[in-house]
């Protein structure tokens, strides 16, 4: 089985075994829904995701994790990363089974207790933070929580409220001297809106592909360290693997950044993480600087397989790359 279909040229080999790992469940039934294109209620699908939230790094997200939703150390919400709200994130990003009861309890008192009033804050009485709702959404949605009332009414207030930019994305809310459009609550609103099937929010999901693609445009924009999970940070292989995922059109600023993935690609069709995991974040995933890692490696494939053709990206595959100095065997 290949995954290089009429897009094989832009990639140096063929990933997907590497991908499909048994041992990997979690990764492995996004694998069959993102790239093999298997509908998510299918045998294969289902086998996978039931054996997800017990594989790591998911398992060590979700130790502490009691089967009412509250956690037995009990850490602040957003403390970064190590609270209860990043390690539901972080899990959802890593392929948790979404059917996990513990996880669906945990998101319901998400929630019902999330401090915010309109969209979420770290604290009881904080500032509403744009990229924390929109982070925090993309993960309730994967579980199913789309028509909860808090969720319509972050929903809501990232469609109308004061986080707006001027330019019609979101402004950067909380990080101190950074300005400009948020691209975190862009691509996880983009994700949200994906995992919701919400035909109703076009114009919601066009203003966020259109701040993005102003994000690819900008003058003078550095290529984004490839990590995994992103949290609060993006990068170029989510942001690319996003727009894909709702069929965005192929903008002229984005061929740069996909030309930026495919240089960065190694032998065998694979990247690099570039950035670790956060430390804080409890989770026995090896998230070292370096390393080569099938999730950074599933977004980068599913951003050329889409639009390297358009885009006209240089043959790649079958001829032989030069080999990479890097030699381990990724997370």
């Amino acid at each position: 089985m290949t995954a290089c279909t009429d897009t094989w040229e832009s990639l140096r080999g063929d990933p997907l075994p590497w991908l499909l790992d048994p041992s990997r469940p979690n990764l492995h039934w996004r694998v069959l829904v993102e790239l093999v294109q298997r509908p998510p209620e299918s045998p294969a699908v289902i086998r996978a995701r039931g054996g997800a939230s017990a594989s790591e790094p998911v398992a060590s997200l979700l130790r502490d994790l009691h089967p009412d939703g509250t956690w037995i150390d009990d850490p602040p919400l957003w403390k970064s990363y190590s609270g209860a709200g990043w390690r539901l994130v972080a899990a959802i990003q890593w392929g948790a089974d979404p059917t996990d009861p513990r996880l669906n309890a945990a998101a319901e008192l998400l929630l019902e207790h999330a401090p915010g009033e309109g969209g979420f804050s770290r604290i009881a009485g904080g500032k509403e933070l744009p990229w924390l709702t929109a982070r925090a959404l993309h993960a309730l949605a994967e579980l199913g929580w789309c028509r909860h009332p808090r969720f319509q009414e972050a929903l809501a207030w990232l469609n109308e409220g004061e986080a707006g930019h001027p330019a019609g994305g979101w402004r950067v809310v909380g990080r101190g001297p950074v300005s400009g459009e948020c691209a975190v609550t862009a691509v996880a609103l983009l994700d949200t809106l994906k995992a919701c099937g919400e035909q109703r929010r076009e114009a919601l999901q066009d203003r966020a592909v259109k701040s993005l693609v102003r994000a690819f445009g900008a003058a003078g924009r550095a290529p984004t360290p490839l990590g995994h999970p992103c949290l609060g940070r993006t990068d170029d292989s989510e942001i690319v693997s996003a727009l894909a995922r709702v069929s965005a059109p192929l903008a002229p600023g984005m061929v740069r950044a996909l030309s930026g993935i495919q240089r960065r690609q190694l032998e065998g069709g694979k990247w690099r993480r570039e950035i670790p995991v956060p430390k804080s974040l409890p989770t026995a995933a090896d998230g070292t600087l370096g390393r080569t890692s099938r999730w950074v490696t599933l977004k980068c494939v599913v951003a050329l397989m889409t639009y390297a053709v358009e885009a006209g990206l240089p043959r790649m595959y079958p001829h032989k790359p030069v080999p990479p100095t890097h030699t381990a065997t990724g997370d």
